[in-house]
């Protein structure tokens, strides 16, 4: 097993190619696990898919921590380990007895909540903020898959409120991380992103479409501020902050919520609602951000410290034209030495 270990240690110059064998790993086991699906057992299928998570996962903790962050290849492998120990996890709950086990509710717990303590190892140890996100998700599925195995509930409306909670939970842990782990501090607040978009999706079949255009619309006015609010507060994060993840979940977020608004109610179309409240939105916005200010306000570095007066030219120094010998000088000074050996020997001392 040492061995085994050891030939399973990825050495740091060649991790990408390490990484990229992983990924093409990762594929073919899921490839192989729908295609045979109905053909091998789900022993058979489990051994293949343990051998190769072992694999994956042997690469990913043995490499080697060179910084703060984990490098890209390390981040790929992580992923890769995560996905493998999904589908073998899924053969388990097979090999168990649990009853259709990616749709049965309380295998998808367990498997949700195994999968968080990994991402939760991976995002405490090797400080990898992807990881974080999967974890978030992993929780989100855990905790919808457990409100449907307790309490079964008829509808979509208790899943819709799930979401929202989610959402909320997910913002106020990106707040707490936001000082001390600002990357993984974004990765909550994509997973809040993404619990948005699932939440504007759940109300797609709310939504009759016919060849007359859509003519019956059942999605509340709250939840439709809600969805807008999100995609504002995506985008605006995304624009503090600089960061591309939020900024696409926000526009996502704000699709959906142009499909769910836009479509005429049962009266017709008109401006009463969303149109005229956007438009008064937008206007006064423009009119604050356009007002003419007299005089101009100080620049917003206006209070720190002044900066420090710029440094003087070097100035060359002027030559010093030679002045002659006066009589009075040879008075006091020394006369010249001459090197030892030279001496006159015609040179009377009169010291």
């Amino acid at each position: 097993m040492a061995g085994v270990l050891a030939a399973l240690r990825p050495e740091s110059h060649r991790g990408d190619q390490v990484a990229a064998g992983a990924v093409v790993l990762t594929v073919a086991i899921y490839v192989l696990e729908m295609r045979f699906a109905n053909t091998w057992g789900a022993g058979i299928r489990f051994v293949i898919d343990a051998l190769a998570l072992f694999a994956v996962a042997a690469l990913a903790v043995q490499s080697e921590v060179e910084g703060e962050r984990p490098r890209a290849y390390q981040s790929v492998l992580y992923i890769a380990t995560f996905f493998l120990a999904a589908i073998t996890l899924n053969n388990l709950a097979d090999i168990l007895g649990a009853d259709d086990p990616p749709n049965a509710s309380g295998t998808i717990v367990w498997i949700a909540l195994l999968l968080l303590a990994l991402c939760a190892w991976f995002a405490a140890r090797r400080n990898s903020a992807v990881m974080t996100l999967l974890g978030a998700i992993s929780f989100a599925f855990a905790v919808e898959a457990f409100i449907d195995w307790v309490f079964d509930p008829h509808g979509l409306s208790t899943f819709r409120w799930i979401l929202l909670l989610l959402v909320l939970g997910f913002t106020l842990a990106s707040l707490s991380a936001r000082g001390d782990r600002p990357r993984h501090a974004v990765q909550l607040v994509n997973a809040a992103g993404l619990a948005a978009v699932a939440l504007g999706v759940s109300f797609a079949p709310e939504t009759i479409i016919t060849f007359n255009g859509i003519q019956v619309h059942g999605v509340g006015a709250g939840w439709e501020l809600f969805l807008l609010a999100c995609g504002f507060g995506l985008c605006a994060y995304a624009a503090v902050d600089r960061e591309r993840g939020p900024a696409y979940l926000g526009v996502i977020v704000l699709a959906l919520f142009v499909l769910l608004a836009a479509p005429p109610g049962r009266d017709g179309a008109s401006l009463i609602g969303w149109p005229i409240v956007l438009l008064l939105l937008a206007g006064g916005m423009l009119a604050i951000g356009l007002r003419p200010s007299h005089p101009l306000p100080p620049s917003p570095d206006a209070g720190g410290p002044p900066p420090p007066p710029p440094a003087p030219m070097p100035v060359a120094p002027e030559p010093v034209a030679p002045q002659p010998e006066s009589p009075t000088d040879s008075l006091f000074n020394d006369p010249p030495t001459k090197p030892p050996g030279n001496e006159d020997p015609t040179e009377v001392d009169d010291r």
